[in-house]
């Protein structure tokens, strides 16, 4: 990345919303995460200070505060005893040590952390929840880890650009805030959109080990055949998890209001190209 390049980039500019990430669940070189995820938003950080400005907003991810646990987890969360399950999660929580030097240079940083994202938008590997949608709707069929009863956190994505609107207006420098919405299991994530969609789909409840066993193959031919791997052991070992956070934090400082998983699935059903139970009817 050229400092100079994106100095002149930001010249003129007062804030910054820095989205960019390697949000990948595989890469033939793990370095690439910490060179995209990290340092280049370390040279974000540096040319916002060269150029003036005033204010960023970065979007970390809720993955740094590790699983929940009993209880949702808090922004005051850390996993500094529970290892990172991908290269992903590590990256994002290493960028976010790099903020305090900057916040004692002058920059102001507020930190979003979104949760699991959905809704319209490019169908890539960092749309996945939305895949999943997808998936269901056009086959019929949905696999789960054991019975789907992990628990996590689902967003519609027009929340979390409303979240970001909201940290960049009144956000507390230094402060990370969870966006997210509805904590809620896998299975009765599906439950929701069987519901929402009116139709139902196959579950196929996969066990762990099997699962284990697939993402090792994958990673094998991946390293060894450099083929993308359907699933990888990090992806397996997360989703194993629960992940419930609490948003309490935006609603009271920010007056953050999601809309709720049941709107935001319909929403999301129609604009890929399914019309709900509720639209049916009228």
């Amino acid at each position: 990345m050229d400092p100079s390049a994106l100095k002149r980039a930001l010249t003129g500019c007062h804030r910054l919303y820095h989205l960019a990430a390697y949000a990948r669940n595989w890469a033939p070189d793990d370095r690439a995460f910490y060179r995209i995820n990290v340092e280049g938003f370390r040279n974000i950080l540096e040319a916002a200070l060269a150029a003036g400005l005033q204010r960023v907003v970065y979007v970390s991810s809720s993955v740094v505060c590790g699983p929940s646990g009993s209880v949702p987890a808090t922004e005051d969360n850390n996993r500094d005893q529970i290892p990172y399950f991908t290269a992903y999660e590590a990256s994002k929580a290493l960028s976010e040590k790099i903020i305090p030097e900057y916040l004692k240079r002058g920059l102001e940083i507020v930190v979003g952390r979104p949760t699991r994202v959905y809704g319209p938008g490019l169908m890539s590997e960092a749309n996945s929840v939305t895949r999943l949608i997808k998936y269901y709707l056009k086959f019929r069929f949905c696999p789960v880890l054991k019975r789907g009863q992990q628990r996590g956190n689902y967003v519609y994505v027009e929340d979390v650009v409303t979240g970001l609107k909201l940290l960049m207006s009144g956000g507390r420098a230094g402060q990370a805030y969870f966006l997210g919405d509805e904590n809620i299991s896998l299975a009765g994530f599906y439950d929701l959109l069987e519901e929402v969609s009116g139709r139902r789909a196959l579950r196929l409840a996969i066990p762990p080990s099997l699962a284990l066993a697939l993402a090792r193959l994958e990673g094998w031919k991946a390293r060894r055949l450099g083929i993308y791997p359907l699933i990888t052991e990090g992806w397996v070992r997360t989703f194993l998890q629960d992940w419930e956070v609490s948003i309490k934090k935006a609603q009271n400082e920010l007056g953050y209001q999601p809309r709720g998983l049941r709107a935001g699935l319909k929403a999301t059903c129609e604009w890929l190209g399914y019309r709900t139970k509720s639209s049916r009817q009228d």
